[in-house]
């Protein structure tokens, strides 16, 4: 008989921010462009019909404001990774990228620019050497019971902290991707809905 998520094994959670869906970007004069550091604006990647955020100086950053998966264990490491092309064609050019959060409980948080960094950063990158290839980081890690069961949002803060010299080229931000372990079963010392849920839900006894 299965007692709980500790008996089995399951596959990562996991989830996708796209670069052109970030709460960080806004509308002027017909072009998305970032509100914090740098104001990278959205544009479309060369000529393929794909669009990115353009990030062209060190230091440029853009914010994101999201739930929380509702199922993350928030005994259990967190993983970051960032999304993102270039248009060098120099396998030598390296590329560092740096995630930041904002742990949020509702009606309590105040909202602000993500100052907290990863337990472990995203090491710095080495471009593939092909112009455009879709690249993706090392893991950043946020270690378990950075979070705790009141957080329901989290705000991001995604910054390209520094590129070589010789990569005057085109960089772009794809988008932002979250891998964590869920918590799917309550077991038979939890049969009381999680804090985060909806009363009616609870008033229900509705499982999840």
């Amino acid at each position: 008989m299965i007692k709980g998520d500790k008996e089995i094994l399951w596959r990562p959670g996991r989830v996708y921010v796209p670069a052109s869906t970030m709460t960080g970007m806004i509308g002027a004069a017909g072009v998305d462009a970032g509100v914090h550091t740098g104001a990278p604006v959205q544009q479309e990647i060369s000529t393929i019909g794909l669009v990115g955020i353009l990030m062209d100086t060190a230091g440029d950053e853009v914010n994101h404001l999201m739930q929380l998966p509702y199922d993350f264990d928030t005994k259990h490491n967190m993983y970051v990774r960032v999304h993102y092309t270039t248009a060098s064609a120099t396998a030598a050019d390296t590329i560092e990228w740096l995630v930041r959060y904002l742990a949020i409980t509702p009606n309590v948080t105040t909202l602000a620019s993500p100052s907290t960094a990863c337990n472990t950063d995203i090491a710095s990158m080495t471009v593939t050497g092909t112009a455009l290839s879709h690249q993706v980081t090392s893991w950043g890690v946020i270690k378990g019971g950075s979070f705790s069961e009141k957080n329901e949002a989290v705000a991001w803060e995604i910054e390209l902290q520094a590129f070589a010299a010789g990569l005057t080229e085109d960089k772009f931000l794809l988008g932002l991707e979250i891998a964590y372990t869920p918590r799917r079963l309550q077991g038979v010392d939890g049969m009381q809905m999680p804090s985060k849920f909806p009363a009616y839900m609870l008033a229900k006894n509705v499982n999840g």
